[in-house]
């Protein structure tokens, strides 16, 4: 039996969507669905919800392919259900830590940009950051090799972010 191939979340997906929006000046459809398991619909979905937490997203029909007016977000559109509000809200917070996380102490800043956050809460979503490349990690040992062999403090979480744009698709 052939080995299936990685199944990615929904969240996962929209991540790594904005992933690409964020680091090219437009990503067609095409792309979307060379890249990532989806269909066209499935995409313009995650569009639609990638807009409603906020990002300034647009379709350019002259490049045929969606382009991010700007990279500060909008206020994230919390309207409907609970469930869709707490969703929306969860992306927003994944797609903060994207963007702003500093490469260490990254605990620390999560729970003064997230107060109402649990520690689970965090542990969930750095595993799920994770999961897309981007790398935290939790520090124990005295000697490690974070940052090309340079000795780090331990007891702390650090960030490695993809080096790529196409280095969350490995």
């Amino acid at each position: 039996m052939p080995n299936e191939p990685n199944r990615i979340t929904k969240t996962e997906r929209i991540l790594s969507i904005y992933h690409l929006l964020s680091y090219c000046e437009e990503v067609s459809m095409q792309e979307l669905t060379n890249n990532l398991q989806g269909s066209i619909k499935t995409f313009s979905r995650d569009i639609a919800l990638l807009k409603k937490a906020g990002v300034q997203i647009r379709y350019s029909v002259k490049r045929k392919a969606f382009v991010v007016e700007s990279l500060q977000h909008t206020k994230p559109d919390l309207t409907g259900g609970k469930s869709d509000a707490r969703y929306v809200a969860k992306i927003r917070r994944l797609l903060t830590c994207m963007d702003d996380m500093p490469n260490e102490d990254c605990d620390k800043w999560y729970s003064e940009i997230f107060p109402e956050a649990s520690k689970r809460t965090m542990q969930r979503d750095f595993a799920t950051l994770n999961t897309i490349g981007y790398m935290i990690k939790y520090e124990r040992e005295s000697y490690n090799s974070h940052d090309a062999g340079c000795d780090v403090p331990i007891n702390q979480y650090y960030l490695d972010r993809p080096l790529g744009i196409y280095d969350i698709f490995k």
